[in-house]
């Protein structure tokens, strides 16, 4: 088994965060989303995975060690592929043509979820997908009567189904994902400007590619500051948070709430839904449905919906604040 992983983007939606960091490296919890995805998957898997390929671009040096580690804990080889223009997802995974054989787990590196990855025996492949009340910001799929996948559509305008694409997809023979890849190049077929995987298994489908729609128990999305947020809260209402440090005397915490043994906090109301990385510092505070990253510190502040980077520095803030690392804001 392979993992495919692109994670070349550019984290627009995340950033100032992404200057420093590349998306799916982002810590929720004190864990990088990506390794929250890794983990799922071999725990969803039966087969063990031999081989991850990472699809970068302009990864710093720490950074390809860690995914080395990371892909070395499991077992695992690492490959690295560069995908150097943005031209879309089908693009991205045409750089790791050469890993493209056999069973293929494809990862899109911004989302967590839970699932079991069993694909029924006449299927050729599978993508997993969740109901959603608007998935104009998704790729969708439309089904048969069978349950095959019929239409893939990237973030259509006006939806033909709410079953929007998470972005894990198996296949059995990922070989045949490149005749499709080239057929969109050779026709130049696009989607918003870009090469879609989607419009490629469109094609596939076409052709007599049979895709089974999955359903998951849990999909977090992690493109954006709140969705970040959002998927933080869940995993603390599921009990991911726990180990928190106990409070001193002169804090509050409102449950559910993280705190890092390494963490130093005073005079402060800690929660509902805040997490407080190692080496944060927190003085004279209330912070609720806020991320405080490693080294950052916040003085006198009252914040919500906010996340405070890396050695980043807060004082006097009111309100909703996303502060990059190593930044200061003084109200």
């Amino acid at each position: 088994m392979r993992l495919i992983i692109p994670m070349a983007g550019e984290g627009k939606r995340l950033r100032p965060h992404t200057f420093t960091l590349p998306k799916p490296l982002f810590p929720i919890l004190g864990k990088p989303v990506l390794q929250w995805l890794i983990e799922e998957v071999q725990r969803a898997l039966s087969a063990s995975v031999e081989r991850m390929v990472f699809i970068v671009r302009d990864l710093r040096a720490e950074h390809q060690r860690f995914l080395e580690d990371l892909a070395g804990q499991w077992g695992a080889e690492a490959h690295f592929c560069e995908q150097t223009d943005p031209l879309g997802t089908a693009h991205a995974i045409y750089q790791a043509r050469a890993h493209l054989a056999g069973p293929a787990v494809v990862l899109f590196a911004d989302t967590i979820f839970k699932a079991t990855i069993q694909v029924p025996p006449d299927a050729d492949g599978a993508i997993w997908v969740k109901r959603v009340e608007d998935p104009r910001s998704y790729g969708v799929v439309e089904l048969s009567q069978e349950g095959y996948i019929t239409r893939l559509i990237e973030k259509p305008e006006i939806p033909p189904s709410d079953l929007a694409i998470i972005g894990i997809y198996y296949f059995r023979e990922a070989e045949r994902l490149l005749p499709a890849i080239e057929y969109l190049f050779h026709h130049d077929i696009r989607s918003k400007g870009e090469y879609q995987l989607t419009d490629a298994l469109q094609w596939l489908c076409d052709q007599g590619m049979k895709l089974r729609a999955l359903p998951v128990e849990e999909w977090l999305d992690c493109g954006s500051r709140l969705l970040i947020l959002r998927a933080q809260a869940r995993l603390l209402e599921l009990g991911e948070g726990k180990g928190s440090m106990p409070p001193p005397p002169t804090v509050q915490v409102i449950p559910p709430s993280y705190i890092d043994e390494g963490a130093e906090i005073a005079e402060s109301v800690i929660g509902p839904y805040a997490v407080i990385e190692k080496g944060a510092r927190v003085y004279r505070s209330i912070l609720s449905y806020t991320l405080c990253r490693t080294g950052a510190e916040v003085r006198e502040s009252v914040l919500r919906e906010a996340i405070i980077g890396a050695h980043a520095y807060c004082r006097g803030a009111v309100g909703t604040l996303d502060l990059g690392d190593y930044s200061r804001h003084e109200g």
